[in-house]
C-alpha cells in the first residue's frame, strides 16, 4: 500500500483505540464493564448488534460467493427478521426482567448447574471458531499487501481489539462498533460505484448483463438438504438464527444494554434492516464484479474481493477499504471478546474458582481473563484457519452448525416447559450433538439444517428422560422462570408495560408486526429482481 494508504489506516486504529480509553473512563463496576449500566442508547446498540453480524468474511466472502451462485447465498439470512420476531416477543422480555448478566445464568436458575455448564462450553467452541475467522480475513489482506508474515498479522490485529476492547468493556463495543458500521457502509458504496464504473458500461448495460447470466435469481426450489442455498435449507436456518438472536450472549448482552424495552425492540427492527440490507448488497456487488471479469475463474472465493481492491482501486481508496475491511473484523472480535470474558467470569470464574468469596470478581481481574482469551484467540487463527482455501462463510456454518442445534433444545426445553430438569435436558443435549453430529456426516446435509435436527433430537429426548430423572427442583420454584409463569407473574403485579410498551412476552406489537414485514418484503423484493 501506498503511504497515503498506511495513514489511512492508522488513523484509524488510533480513533478506536482512543473511543475504547475515552468511554471507558466511567467504568466503575462489573456491570459498568458488562451491560454499560443499563444505560445505552438504541441506535449504537442496533448498529452493535449489526456490526457483529456483518463481519470481514461478509465483505470478502459475501461478494465472492455471489460470484458464483449469485444472490442464492442471501437465502441463508432470510429468516433473521424472523428469528428477531421471535426474541422481541418471547425471549427477550425474560431477560430483561431476570437482570441476569450472563444468560448462561438463567440456565442454572431454571434447570440445574450440568446444563449451565453445557451451554457455556457449546458457546465458548461457538465463539472462538467465529472470531478466529473474523480476523482471518483481515490478516490475509494485509499479508498480501505488506508480504508480512500472517501470525504477525494476526497477533497485531487481535492486539488492538483487546486494548479499547479491555479499556472500555461494552460501552466502548458498541461506540466503536457503530462508528466502524458507518465506515463499513462508506466502504460499500465506495466498492459499488468504482466497481460500475470499471464495467466500461452503463448502469443499465451492467445490471442486464449480470441478471442475464443468473446473478440476481435468488430462489432454488429443489427438495435438496444438502444445498445450503436452497429455499428449504433457508426454511431451517430460522433454528440457526433463532439460537443466535435469542439464545446468545453476544447479542443479547449488547441488546440488554439498552435503557428501555422500547430502545431493545427498536434496535431490533433497525438492526434487522441494516444487517440484511448490507449483506444482500455485498452479494450484489459480486454480479457486478462478475460483469467486470467476464466471469472468469478464481483459484478460491476469497481472492476475487481481495483482488479488486489490490489491484483496481487508486490510492486513498485503498486505505479507506482496507480500514473499513478493520472495521468489520475488529466490530466483530471486540463484541465476541467481551461476551466470552462475561461468560468465562460469571459462568466459570466467580462460580467455580470465587465461589467462597461470594462477590463479584473484580474490575482488574475481568479485564485480565479478557487479555487471556485474546491470547487465546491468536493461538486458535494461526493453528485453526490459516490454510482454509474455501469460502470462510461456508466454513464457519460448518463448524458451529452442530452445536447450535442442542443448545436451542436445551433452551426451548427450559422457558417453554415445566417438566424439562437439568439431568434430563443435559443427557438430551448430548445425544442431539452425537446423533446431530452423525446424521449430518452420514448425509452430508447443509449447516443450515443441522440446527433443526440437533434441536429437535436434543427437545424430545430431553423431554423424555426429564420424565425419567427426578427433578431437584419444586414446581412453584420452576414456574417464574418459564415463559408463561413469568408473564402471570408481571400481569398478576401489573408490570405489563413500560412508558408505554409493553413488558409482556406473547405480545404481538408495532415493533413486532415491523419484523414480520420484513421478514415477508425480502421475498417480494427478490421474486420482483429475479
Amino acid at each position: 500500500m501506498s503511504a497515503i494508504d498506511i495513514g489511512i489506516v492508522v488513523v484509524y486504529l488510533i480513533a478506536m483505540e482512543a473511543i475504547g480509553f475515552f468511554v471507558g473512563r466511567s467504568n466503575k463496576t462489573q456491570e459498568d464493564y458488562f451491560l454499560a449500566g443499563r444505560s445505552m442508547p438504541w441506535l449504537p446498540v442496533a448498529l452493535s448488534v449489526a456490526a457483529t453480524m456483518i463481519s470481514a468474511n461478509s465483505f470478502i466472502g459475501g461478494p465472492g460467493w455471489a460470484y458464483t451462485d449469485g444472490l442464492e447465498p442471501f437465502m441463508q439470512n432470510i429468516t433473521v427478521p424472523l428469528a428477531c420476531f421471535i426474541a422481541v416477543t418471547v425471549t427477550v422480555p425474560m431477560f430483561y426482567h431476570l437482570r441476569v448478566s450472563s444468560i448462561y445464568e438463567y440456565v442454572e436458575l431454571r434447570l440445574g448447574g450440568f446444563t449451565r455448564n453445557l451451554t457455556v462450553i457449546q458457546f465458548f467452541i461457538n465463539s472462538l471458531i467465529q472470531v478466529s475467522s473474523m480476523v482471518f480475513i483481515p490478516a490475509l489482506i494485509i499479508q498480501t499487501v505488506t508480504g508480512w508474515n500472517l501470525n504477525v498479522v494476526v497477533t497485531l490485529i487481535v492486539i488492538f481489539a483487546i486494548v479499547y476492547t479491555l479499556a472500555g468493556g461494552i460501552k466502548a463495543v458498541i461506540w466503536t462498533d457503530a462508528v466502524q458500521m458507518c465506515i463499513l457502509w462508506g466502504g460499500l458504496i465506495i466498492i459499488m460505484v468504482i466497481a460500475f464504473q470499471s464495467t466500461g458500461l452503463s448502469v443499465t448495460e451492467t445490471l442486464g448483463q449480470a441478471a442475464a447470466a443468473g446473478k440476481f435469481d435468488a430462489f432454488d426450489f429443489s427438495f435438496d438438504f444438502t444445498k445450503t442455498n436452497g429455499f428449504l435449507c433457508s426454511c431451517f436456518g430460522l433454528f440457526m438464527w433463532t439460537r443466535y438472536f435469542c439464545f446468545d450472549q453476544a447479542q443479547m448482552q449488547r441488546i440488554l444494554t439498552s435503557k428501555s424495552m422500547r430502545g431493545i425492540k427498536r434496535s431490533f427492527v433497525s438492526s434487522s434492516i441494516v444487517m440484511n440490507l448490507m449483506y444482500f448488497l455485498f452479494l450484489f456487488v459480486g454480479g457486478i464484479l462478475f460483469v467486470f471479469y467476464q466471469g472468469q475463474p478464481f483459484e478460491t472465493s476469497n481472492e476475487i474481493m481481495i483482488g479488486f481492491i489490490l489491484n483496481e482501486l487508486p490510492v486513498g481508496v485503498v486505505g479507506l477499504i482496507v480500514a473499513a475491511v478493520f472495521a468489520a473484523a475488529m466490530s466483530s472480535v471486540d463484541s465476541l471478546l467481551n461476551s466470552m470474558t462475561t461468560v468465562f467470569t460469571k459462568d466459570i470464574y466467580e462460580k467455580y474458582v470465587a465461589k467462597e468469596k461470594k462477590q463479584e470478581s473484580s474490575l482488574k481481574m475481568t479485564m485480565t481473563i479478557s487479555a487471556v482469551l485474546g491470547v487465546i484467540i491468536i493461538f486458535i487463527v494461526i493453528v485453526g484457519f490459516g490454510g482454509t482455501v474455501k469460502s470462510v462463510i461456508d466454513v464457519v456454518g460448518g463448524y458451529i452448525s452442530y452445536f447450535a442445534g442442542p443448545a436451542l433444545g436445551a433452551f426451548l426445553l427450559a422457558i417453554f416447559t415445566k417438566k424439562a430438569n437439568d439431568k434430563g435436558t443435559g443427557t438430551g443435549f448430548l445425544i442431539g450433538f452425537v446423533l446431530g453430529y452423525i446424521i449430518a456426516k452420514t448425509y452430508g446435509t447443509s449447516w443450515l439444517v443441522n440446527p433443526a435436527i440437533g434441536c429437535t433430537i436434543t427437545f424430545v429426548c430431553g423431554y423424555i428422560l426429564s420424565c425419567v430423572f427426578k427433578s431437584n427442583k419444586s414446581q412453584e420454584s420452576i414456574e417464574p422462570y418459564t415463559v408463561r409463569g413469568l408473564k402471570a407473574k408481571l400481569m398478576a403485579e401489573g408490570k405489563d408495560n413500560e412508558d408505554g410498551v409493553s413488558v409482556l412476552p406473547f405480545k404481538v406489537d408495532k415493533y413486532a408486526v415491523s419484523l414480520l414485514v420484513i421478514f415477508l418484503a425480502q421475498y417480494v423484493i427478490l421474486a420482483i429482481i429475479r
